[in-house]
């Protein structure tokens, strides 16, 4: 009578099945099945019983898994059958999850699609701006699921080679992209929150605002040709109209409302849209901010955005970045030394304080840059429209007299 050992398949009976090309099934003891089918494809499959029921496990293809190697694997999995555990049910759920796993690359096409039209307009530029400047380019590729704090620490970290700022920025998107992975139950823990900021760059010290005098004004306007184009008509629009950065680089044509002589702001691009109740801050159209857009309508490239990127690409209609175009300021501040070292803020800065020394009563100079007045103030002192586009011609009338030596502006009136 033959044994058990003498009943085991071998290479060479593999062999003779595999060239006959009829389909097969020959067992090799204790469930373990060689099969061929009618297409010639050879397979192992372990049969066992789970819950009085007959089941099936595919292990793998042969030759790329041997006789030796399937019989490693069909005793391995009979321990985890001996364990409770139906293999074949978690196999097709293994391969099921693995088909369900995204990468960075779709998990952003994901966030765009569910979580960015939820958001503030201004919220949704800086979050998109930094994932596709600073996540992607390392990320995209890879599976979301093996993200890890130490990949989070690499994107944050190139990011803050350019300023410790730009780390923090990156920071916060790579947050926001990963929170909605875990929302997604493609992960359980946000690898971007397991990041320190303060592991990978020191907190610079506060810096000093800075608000330009005329003479300052008038070096800073002269040699704006030094920039290109449209950074130039950047700063030229930040100095006539005391706007955050944000709220410009934001601005779409469609916020023009040239009839009524108004940019109208929405309440959802202003960063201290809390308690606002109108819907929208107007800026007065005069005739200097209407040159300025008229000569940005001409650089648009038919973008939506009235500063597109510089790269004129519109497949994602991606507006200027922040930080470019701040890198490209202090590059041009630095050739009109001596100057002081200024920020895109610093020109708001500069507004709000000129606009004092023309004698412009305070409460309207804050309401000009759209700042909640605070207490008794904000209750009593009402500040109209007429007395904003009074305030923003004077403003934009001394701008102009700079370049025209002996020219005086009058002193404006209390409204």
């Amino acid at each position: 009578m033959p044994t058990r050992a003498s009943r085991r398949l071998t290479d060479a009976t593999l062999r003779r099945l595999v060239t006959a090309g009829q389909p097969a099934a020959q067992s090799d003891g204790e469930g373990l099945t060689f099969t061929v089918s009618a297409g010639g494809v050879a397979s192992w499959v372990l049969r066992y019983r789970y819950g009085g029921r007959r089941r099936e496990l595919t292990l793998g293809r042969y030759p790329d898994l041997s006789l030796a190697d399937a019989r490693t694997a069909a005793a391995k999995a009979r321990v985890q059958v001996a364990e409770g555990v139906d293999v074949a049910l978690a196999k097709r759920r293994r391969k099921q999850a693995e088909a369900l796993a995204w990468s960075v690359d779709q998990l952003f096409r994901d966030f765009e699609k569910r979580v960015v039209p939820k958001l503030a307009p201004s919220t949704a530029f800086g979050l998109l701006n930094y994932l596709r400047t600073d996540v992607l380019p390392l990320l995209r590729a890879q599976a979301v699921q093996e993200v890890t704090p130490e990949d989070a620490y690499a994107v944050i970290d190139r990011a803050a080679q350019r300023s410790y700022w730009a780390g923090v920025n990156a920071r916060k998107a790579g947050i926001a992209l990963f929170k909605h992975a875990v929302l997604r139950r493609q992960i359980l823990r946000n690898p971007f929150s397991a990041v320190v900021m303060e592991s990978v760059a020191p907190r610079p010290a506060v810096r000093q605002r800075v608000a330009l005098i005329d003479a300052q004004m008038r070096t800073f306007l002269s040699h704006l040709d030094r920039l290109p184009p449209r950074d130039a008509l950047l700063a030229e629009l930040l100095l006539r109209t005391g706007v955050r950065i944000g709220e410009a680089l934001t601005a779409e044509w469609a916020d023009l409302h040239e009839a009524a002589g108004e940019w109208r702001i929405p309440r959802a691009k202003i960063k201290t849209r809390k308690g606002m109740s109108e819907p929208y801050f107007a800026i007065p159209l005069t005739p200097a901010v209407k040159r300025v857009f008229d000569r940005l309508r001409a650089l648009s490239e038919a973008s939506r955005w009235v500063f597109p990127a510089l790269s004129g690409a519109l497949e994602d209609e991606r507006g200027m970045d922040h930080e470019r175009a701040l890198a490209r300021l202090k590059a041009y501040v630095a050739t009109l030394a001596p100057f002081p070292g200024i920020s895109f803020h610093d020109l708001r800065s500069t507004v709000r304080s000129g606009m004092r020394r023309l004698g412009i009563p305070a409460e309207v100079c804050e309401r000009a840059l759209n700042h909640r007045l605070p207490g008794l103030p904000g209750v009593y002192d009402i500040v109209h429209q007429e007395q904003l586009n009074v305030a923003f011609e004077q403003w934009n009338a001394h701008l102009d007299s700079l370049g025209r030596a002996g020219v005086v502006v009058p002193l404006m009136r209390s409204v």
